[in-house]
């Protein structure tokens, strides 16, 4: 698989996770997730991970003490993107 095939199917299982977890209502995203989630479909369908700008916005509470599992997979998938990028596509 080329790079941005695989950068493509990356966003797209943070993409899944991402609507999974807003969902779900027992989870509290604050809203956050839907920027979020906006932010990455805008990354996606206009390939800015081929530009300079590949980084992801995410919001400043996800990280951060107290989020679920599933948040916290869904930053760590982030992380594991930025890394693939970085490496395969350069920035």
């Amino acid at each position: 698989m080329n790079p941005e095939d695989h950068i493509q199917q990356m966003l797209q299982v943070i993409i899944e996770k991402t609507r999974s977890i807003m969902n779900d209502k027992r989870k509290q995203s604050f809203g956050s997730l839907e920027y979020l989630l906006e932010h990455i479909i805008e990354y996606r369908d206009e390939r800015q991970y081929m530009s300079n700008e590949w980084h992801i916005r995410t919001p400043r509470w996800l990280g951060e003490y107290g989020n679920t599992p599933e948040e916290e997979e869904l930053l760590s998938d982030i992380y594991q993107l930025q890394a693939y990028i970085a490496e395969n596509v350069g920035g």
